[in-house]
């Protein structure tokens, strides 16, 4: 892929697009934006919608042009486009005209270029006029106050438009439009006054020849009053290279960093938007350059997004996660509670941090714990590690009895206050508490609960089967409180199903029962069923509206993750074909274009109303976390998986997926992985050069060669401790496993061999264990499972 811009030309297109300093949201395929956030010096916003819902219908800048007695007014008509995730041009003629709008960002100047390319395609001269309006009206940050400016000015012969807005919670902010372009013929000429009146009003007027046109360049950006003319001279001098050190930037993350080649144009293409998305919505707040979940909207900093994101970008971009965890960091106080959500508000940054029953303490030792097994970064992993244990401790006050998990929030959602047992903060609560004990083993710290933590991971996951479980339906159900069944179909119940707290037929029959209630075949899987929340603001204590009307948003909604959750559980249950046919045609820029107001993007969710105009509508197309979650899923559709204690190879892979190349991070190195062959198990495996005779990764590497088919020696498949070596002996047929766990951890390994397996010596004993033994295709598969009885080990298994 060299160049991934996307064309679009029907009517309903929604378009979000930034970059470190501005981001631009667009409605109905229209050229001219709803709003543009800016994020320095503090967030503020051109927005003048007065219902989140309707706020299509901003419009803080306008445009018309006027020829031979017509008048055009722009905003009028949609746009056929093309865009990345930081820039957009959208072409339209008219009658006498061509018209091209675009928008792009800088790499380090606080402006969006606004370039309006006015050529005339009529037999005869004619006087055009382009003229440009934008309201003055800032919207704060987080409360969303409507703030006028107390003066409003132009200086430079009327090229320069000045807003400045003295108050403390716009961080007395200056507004300003610089032109770069054509010279404006008129300007409104007032001076001092307040709000509507001081518009920046500028008339552009040219005659032009046939195939002659005119270029407007505007540099619309904010900066404080303090270096407002600092910033206006150099914004005017650099705009072009800083634009181009911007695309390069970007394009250089998207394309150039690492490779990731299935042979499937679909997949590829939307693995490089994925890239793109991440390397552009990183945006200023307080200094630094962090993750936010969208270009324009949502302009704070969750770490709900960075956790999440950092779940597919672990794969190939170490250092992201890295400062995305250390920036975490700096945000904690003594106490050692991790933030949720930082931002500027009223005058001064404010950071939020998590109640004991946020997922966003299980999110984060579980992300913590894939970093490490990625990056084998110890320091890092040592200087968060006091929050990774406190988030434990807090999460562990909130289980039960029965050894449930218990929160205020119905499932994922960051809303309801109706405390009861819950299938997703169980889910997640099993997964750390192995992710745990990984941490705290690899970093010598105090392990002397480990062994208790393992105890309560298996107890949560006994409870979530005994008392979760619906046999006649067929799917785990959250509590109300201790006896009332809340009998919505949540899509966290799916993470269940992924991270193996329910398997075989149960998880089959899970999946079947998504299918029934939860799937909509065009879209993908809603969020909740019944959509009957709007009516239960009492029971779940919801804010009035906040919920969604029946179908959308959270209220029935289709969101990125549940998707790739789907996806994921079904990979769990080895169906991969399914998998991938669940990521192509809900999670790709392809497939969502094919679908019902589908558009080439991602989205944070999507409308299901079938019977509205509006099915399948998308909403905030540029989401951080939607290309992360695409990003994981694909990674581990190529074979690549991960446990709590180790990251290894699956053979387990869609049908299509032959010949394969990538790049992934693990243990610290960027090692380029190539398949070959078919097949359900490994022929071989070559590391730098050498055969290995494990498919579970304990050592860096450069180069890792997997090439399926018939079994060519016997290999370590998969092992939920820490693996130290792995050695085979030709003339002994003998396969050597050197691994290390917690003293009586309960320890599964699964060895793969075209031999019979003869006899097995654990630390010099002759292993007397019941063993897993299956036969299928002439190939072996033993599943050995027992408890250590020590730290260091070793098991020699003899073939015949």
């Amino acid at each position: 892929w060299k160049d991934y811009t996307i064309y679009f030309d029907d009517k309903y297109g929604q378009i979000e697009i930034g970059s470190k300093y501005a981001g631009v949201e667009f409605h109905h395929s229209c050229p001219l934006p709803s709003r543009i956030s800016f994020y320095y010096p503090v967030a503020n916003s051109l927005d003048l919608s007065t219902d989140y819902w309707k706020r299509d219908q901003s419009f803080p800048i306008s445009l018309v042009v006027k020829h031979d007695g017509i008048t055009d007014t722009i905003a009028k008509y949609a746009f056929p486009y093309n865009y990345t995730p930081y820039h957009a041009i959208f072409k339209k003629q008219f009658q006498d005209f061509l018209m091209e709008i675009s928008y792009d960002f800088c790499e380090d100047l606080p402006v969006v270029v606004l370039n309006i390319r006015l050529i005339n395609i009529s037999d005869g001269i004619r006087e055009f006029i382009v003229q440009t309006e934008l309201k003055p009206i800032l919207r704060s940050c987080h409360t969303y106050s409507w703030i006028q400016p107390e003066e409003a000015l132009y200086h430079s012969q009327g090229k320069t438009y000045l807003a400045r807005f003295y108050n403390i919670e716009t961080d007395s902010t200056v507004l300003f439009i610089e032109n770069a372009g054509e010279d404006p013929a008129f300007f409104q000429r007032s001076n001092q006054g307040n709000g509507i009146d001081l518009m920046g009003i500028f008339q552009y007027k040219k005659h032009l020849d046939p195939k002659q046109e005119m270029t407007i360049i505007q540099l619309i950006g904010t900066c404080s009053l303090l270096e407002e003319e600092k910033i206006k001279e150099n914004s005017l001098a650099n705009w072009k290279k800083s634009q181009s050190e911007n695309k390069k930037r970007i394009d250089g993350y998207a394309l150039d960093l690492s490779h990731f080649g299935v042979g499937d144009s679909e997949l590829e293409q939307t693995a490089v938007w994925s890239k793109a998305i991440i390397a552009s919505n990183i945006h200023y707040l307080h200094g630094q350059f962090v993750p936010m979940p969208c270009p324009a909207e949502y302009n704070f900093f969750f770490t709900h997004d960075l956790l999440l994101t950092s779940l597919g970008v672990v794969n190939f971009d170490l250092e992201y996660v890295k400062n995305g965890l250390s920036f975490l960091a700096e945000l904690t106080k003594e106490d050692a509670i991790l933030p949720h959500a930082y931002y500027w508000k009223d005058g001064e940054y404010i950071t939020e941090f998590c109640g004991s029953d946020n997922w966003n303490h299980l999110w984060f030792i579980i992300t913590a714990a894939s970093y490490l097994r990625h990056s084998n970064d110890f320091e890092t992993l040592d200087s968060i590690f006091p929050i990774l244990n406190r988030s434990l401790s807090l999460m562990l006050e909130n289980k039960g009895e029965d050894n449930l998990m218990y929160a205020k929030r119905p499932d994922w959602w960051d809303i309801g206050n109706k405390y009861g047992a819950r299938v997703y903060v169980s889910a997640l609560m099993y997964k750390a508490l192995n992710d745990y004990v990984y941490i705290i083993t690899h970093l010598r710290e105090d392990d002397s609960n480990a062994l208790f933590y393992l105890k309560i991971a298996d107890e949560i996951r006994n409870a979530v089967n005994e008392h979760f479980w619906d046999e006649e339906v067929g799917y785990l159900f959250n509590m109300l409180d201790e006896k009332k069944i809340d009998r919505h179909y949540y899509s966290g119940s799916l993470v269940a199903a992924w991270f193996n707290l329910i398997e075989g037929p149960r998880r089959i029959r899970l999946l079947q029962t998504v299918n029934d209630t939860l799937l909509d075949d065009k879209i993908g899987i809603r969020n909740a069923m019944p959509n009957d929340f709007h009516t239960l603001d009492s029971l779940y204590k919801f804010v009035k509206g906040e919920v969604g009307e029946p179908f959308v948003y959270f209220n029935g909604g289709v969101w990125s993750h549940g998707n790739a959750w789907y996806a994921l559980a079904l990979l769990a249950d080895n169906q991969p074909d399914m998998a991938l046919q669940v990521l192509k045609k809900y999670l790709t820029l392809a497939g969502i274009q094919k679908s019902p107001n589908g558009q080439p993007s991602f989205y944070e969710y999507r409308m299901t109303n079938p019977h509205s105009d509006r099915y399948g509508e998308i909403d905030k197309p540029t989401f951080l976390w939607a290309g992360g979650w695409f990003l994981h899923v694909l990674y581990r559709l190529a074979g690549l998986r991960e446990n709590s204690y180790n990251a290894f190879f699956d053979s387990c892979l869609p049908e299509e997926f032959v010949n394969m190349s990538y790049d992934v991070t693990l243990l610290g190195k960027l090692s380029q992985v190539q398949w070959k062959g078919k097949g359900n198990h490994f022929q071989s495996i070559r590391i730098d050069g050498q055969p290995q005779y494990s498919a579970v990764i304990y050592s860096p590497s450069k180069s890792i060669i997997l090439t399926r088919g018939f079994p060519e020696k016997p290999y370590l498949a998969e092992g939920n401790c820490s693996i130290e070596t792995v050695e085979y002996s030709p003339s002994q047929h003998l396969l050597s496993i050197r691994f290390s766990g917690i003293t009586e951890q309960n320890v599964r390994l699964v060895i793969i061999s075209p031999q019979k397996l003869k006899m097995i010596k654990l630390n010099k004993n002759i292993y007397q264990n019941v063993i897993d033994e299956q036969y299928l295709e002439e190939i072996y598969t033993y599943s050995i499972t027992f408890p250590l009885a020590q730290q260091m080990n070793e098991m020699f298994l003899f073939f015949k």
